[in-house]
């Protein structure tokens, strides 16, 4: 089998080129990070197999991100044929990372894409005389309409002395550091044939003669390979880089003076729109406005009208013949109201949400095409500086609209541990797609003609707490210093709606996929909770249930904030296993079978889960913050650690609970009453807070910290 990396900058459309190759549908997008690990398919060619990696983009192997440094170990340790996927539109920073592969005796091959785009706007290529200049085979691609053939894979090389030494001296570990000090001080034989590029003569010789390090040790420290070097020698070999940088690029204007003709007024990526769109004030209220918008007419207009269509459709080939051929052939009443209660309420509960969740995805992956969320982080990065986040933070927080696992997942491109932290834990303020069916569901039973402005409310109350707490954690435990936003403009452009419709298809796939496994099996388990006695003897009384019983022992908890029943206690629960289970377990609760029959049911005092306007909207507040998802935690724990994961997960529930007692309290009891526990409770966070940081200055000793207690 025969490995071939997909190497490049990031946009070049690296993740795009995989699709095509693979008939894949991985995650691809205009903007720095989409990809943050390597992906890999085996496919069959011509009899024989081929290992494709998509790998994360990266400026340079002087790596300054971790998905760099995922990109950049893959490509240094592992053996494989790699091509290297060049944007003909940014062509010269392109070539940076290609000379620092040559640099290392790598051999690869160049794929030129978007080559149209660039000529159309009068520039040229000599593809000939530049591949003759950088001695590499160079193809020009159309990432989008590629397909794999013999021709993109001809001249690949991969029996080079560098991977024949990697196989010989290491058995793929990571342990790259020992492998390096073994490969560069004791095989001098292939230091014997490591050849100097003519560019960086000098700066090596000069290094030559002023450190103990030999030839290859010098290269691989220019290119920021890790090699044990001496503490007197790092100053001058951080400023040999700089020299190194300013080498490379000299010579790469020298090469495409030769073979490239630019049209002098043409800017890639610059639009006329953008005097336009990069207004803060214009970007800030065009996209809440489009947004809210998306909302209104996803789950409010269109939205509902493909849902009743697929209810029907369902109920037509799947529920109707099912229990008609249970009621005909089965007398076991537990198996009947198992299939009916247990089955088909979780699985329709959730199903008939699919059609907004999808829309809403097409409607993310449209600003993501069209080049709007770049801008967005550019516009926004001064804003969330202040509150101690960056402008990328704009995309993870964009991504957790959909998935906060995900989102989570993609916090690990932040540039520092500490803003890694604070938008990994801080992410889960930002309401996703599972929790969004819960809100209108709530919003339209208890509040019909304001359920827009309630959710849009939702949304944006999550931002702002997002926000705040930021604030607060960068005076305190988790400081920022500013950091630069590495970021390009990609065009301004329609959307691909051949792209949007693989879009539209994956995650229908992947919410289906949840509901069969998940959600259905969870929902299953809640049912059999829900209808068996702590004897083990089946009861169609729910209250009388093992689930019901343990969550009347605790929904005292939830008395202040109205959310005093035991199965609303026991769907919050469920919750966290996965936000779509909190309306399969109403549905179980209740025995509702659709959305209409659940939202009369739960206004009705007799219902096992039932609501009064207050405690609906204090359930709404509640269930926006109190926890997120069971993966989003491990994935939490796995960015940050043990201890902000718990960080999180209590600050989270803590702030749900005030904030809905507050409003619930301001509901039964008064504005009054909400106002003078609210300023109780405000001196009691900041008393905490001032604790936290005078802690974290020394100025006094923490009780439970063995550092304070050290005499």
């Amino acid at each position: 089998m025969y490995k071939v990396a997909l190497i490049g900058n990031p946009n070049v459309g690296k993740s795009t080129l995989f699709n095509s190759l693979t008939k894949s549908s991985e995650h691809t997008g205009n903007f720095h990070g989409v990809t943050v690990e390597e992906k890999r398919k085996i496919i069959k060619f011509n009899n024989s197999e081929y290992e494709f990696i998509d790998l994360p983009g990266m400026y340079s192997l002087n790596y300054f991100s971790f998905e760099e440094k995922v990109a950049r170990d893959i490509v240094v340790n592992e053996k494989a044929y790699r091509l290297v996927v060049v944007d003909a539109n940014s062509i010269k920073r392109n070539l940076y990372l290609c000379l620092q592969l040559d640099e290392l005796n790598l051999d690869y091959k160049i794929l030129i894409n978007n080559y149209d785009y660039f000529s159309k706007n009068k520039n040229t290529i000599n593809i000939e005389k530049l591949s003759k200049l950088l001695s590499k085979d160079i193809e020009i691609i159309n990432a989008k309409k590629i397909k794999l053939n013999d021709n993109l894979l001809k001249n690949l090389k991969i029996n080079n002395n560098f991977n024949k030494k990697i196989d010989e001296n290491r058995n793929f570990s990571n342990n790259f550091q020992n492998f390096n000090k073994n490969l560069i001080h004791n095989n001098n034989e292939f230091n014997s044939d490591f050849k100097i590029k003519p560019y960086l003569i000098d700066i090596v010789n000069e290094l030559k003669s002023t450190t103990n390090l030999d030839i290859k040790s010098i290269i691989y420290a220019l290119n920021g390979l890790d090699i044990a070097i001496d503490e007197k020698y790092k100053s001058i070999i951080n400023k040999s880089i700089e020299r190194a940088i300013k080498a490379r690029y000299d010579y790469i204007d020298k090469v495409l003076s030769e073979c490239v003709h630019f049209n002098r007024n043409y800017i890639y990526g610059s639009s006329k729109a953008d005097k336009f769109l990069l207004n803060p004030f214009v970007m800030t209220i065009g996209f809440l406005a489009l947004f809210l918008l998306s909302i209104y007419v996803i789950f409010f207009l269109l939205g509902p009208i493909i849902s009743d269509a697929l209810n029907l459709l369902l109920d037509k080939i799947l529920y109707t013949p099912i229990m008609n051929l249970l009621y005909m052939n089965f007398d076991n009443l537990w198996l009947i109201e198992f299939v009916e209660g247990g089955v088909f309420s979780s699985f329709a509960t959730v199903v008939s949400f699919l059609p907004q969740v999808v829309l809403l995805f097409i409607f993310l992956t449209l600003i993501e095409d069209s080049g709007i969320i770049a801008r967005m982080a550019y516009v926004f990065d001064d804003t969330l500086s202040s509150f101690g986040l960056n402008g990328k933070a704009v995309y993870v927080m964009l991504m957790g609209i959909g998935c906060n696992t995900m989102s989570c997942m993609a916090s690990r491109n932040m540039n520092g541990k500490n803003l890694k932290i604070k938008t990994a834990i801080l992410n889960p303020f930002v309401s996703c797609m599972a929790r969004l069916p819960v809100f209108v569901l709530i919003a339209s039973a208890f509040f019909s003609k304001f359920a827009f402005l309630i959710i849009s409310g939702l949304y944006i109350l999550g931002i702002v707490l997002l926000l705040i707490i930021a604030k607060i954690l960068n005076k305190t435990i988790l400081p920022t210093k500013s950091s630069e936003l590495l970021l390009e403009f990609p065009l301004l452009r329609a959307p691909d709606f051949k792209h949007i419709l693989v879009v539209a298809k994956v995650n229908a796939i992947d919410m289906l996929k949840r509901v069969f496994t998940i959600v259905l099996s969870v929902g299953i388990i809640v049912w059999i909770l829900t209808h068996t006695t702590f004897k083990l003897i089946y009861t169609d009384t729910i209250t009388e249930s093992i689930l019901f019983k343990i969550a009347d022992k605790i929904d005292f908890i939830f008395t202040p904030i109205g959310l005093n029943s035991a199965g609303i206690v026991l769907a919050l629960i469920v919750g966290i296993f996965a936000k779509e289970m909190i309306l399969s377990t109403f549905s179980i609760c209740n025995n509702a079978l659709d959305n209409a029959s659940l939202m009369l049911s739960l206004s009705l005092a007799t219902s096992v889960i039932s609501f009064t306007s207050a405690s609906a909207l204090s359930f709404l507040i509640f269930s926006l913050i109190y926890a997120p998802c069971i993966s989003t935690i491990a994935v939490i724990k796995a960015e940050t650690g043990r201890f902000y994961m718990w960080l999180g997960i209590i600050g989270e529930f803590t702030i749900a609970y005030i904030l809905s007692f507050i409003v619930y309290q301001a509901f039964t009891r008064g504005i009054v009453f909400a106002l003078v526990s609210c300023i109780i409770i405000a001196i009691i966070l900041f008393a905490v807070i001032y604790l936290i940081k005078q802690i974290k200055n020394k100025k006094i000793k923490c009780l439970f910290c063995s550092k304070c207690n050290r005499k």
